[in-house]
């Protein structure tokens, strides 16, 4: 919508996969005059029906005229149902960037901008990361454990919890910033070993630090332990 691409019922999808489902239902349905729907919809129960066109509530769905339904429903559900939102939220955009300034990109180009890489590439992070001459014993059983044992979903939370987001900037890891926005690239800070310590993250900084595990078994619960917290604390001591 910010770009002028039209929205299609696939968008629904993220919205409410139900009403994605239901959609695509009658969509491809034989004999949607068996659903016994109107030109009409009741999606919020503090909202009274609404028409999505005029006499809507006398008007049956067939299907003749299913397809109408559907694109009318995709464009009352993505738009017209919160269209006093949209507008203030476009228009505080533009405000900041103005529109002329984003027509050059498709909507997948706006989001790479906007939110980064969800893909981590673990030689990068490698090559853009900082490590203290204390860890150089266990630094390679760190990057190990990153790329070989945990999955994508793991590295995502990892990476989220030590630098406030899930994402790589679009520059890579050398573009990770600081709580104040200057350049702060991700750390790895060797501190004493003893048992039952846990790693500590300093996500305002990038920079987590890193106990000098005796053994990869250790280093590898360590940091499991990290991705898998369910609380929201910023250390785990």
């Amino acid at each position: 919508m910010l770009l002028g691409y039209p929205i299609s019922i696939e968008d629904v999808r993220y919205l409410d996969p139900t009403v994605y489902s239901s959609l695509t239902y009658i969509r491809d349905c034989d004999d949607v005059d068996d659903l016994a729907l109107t030109f009409s919809v009741s999606v919020d129960t503090d909202v009274p029906e609404v028409e999505l066109v005029v006499g809507g509530r006398d008007v049956g769905v067939t299907n003749a005229n299913k397809a109408e339904y559907v694109e009318r429903m995709v464009q009352y559900l993505m738009f017209e149902r919160v269209a006093p939102q949209l507008q203030r939220l476009v228009q505080g955009l533009y405000d900041v960037l103005p529109q002329e300034l984003l027509m050059p990109f498709d909507y997948k180009e706006l989001e790479l901008i906007l939110c980064g890489f969800s893909e981590i590439d673990v030689g990068d992070w490698k090559r853009s990361t900082i490590v203290s001459k204390s860890l150089e014993d266990v630094v390679g059983w760190f990057w190990d454990v990153v790329e070989f044992d945990m999955t994508p979903s793991d590295r995502a939370k990892l990476l989220q919890f030590t630098t406030g987001s899930s994402r790589v900037p679009l520059q890579g890891f050398r573009g990770l910033t600081s709580h104040d926005g200057q350049l702060c690239p991700f750390a790895l800070h060797g501190v004493p070993y003893k048992y039952g310590i846990f790693p500590k993250v300093h996500s305002c900084f990038n920079r987590i630090d890193l106990p000098i595990y005796p053994s990869r078994a250790l280093l590898a619960e360590g940091l499991f332990a990290l991705v898998n917290i369910q609380s929201m604390a910023f250390t785990m001591v």
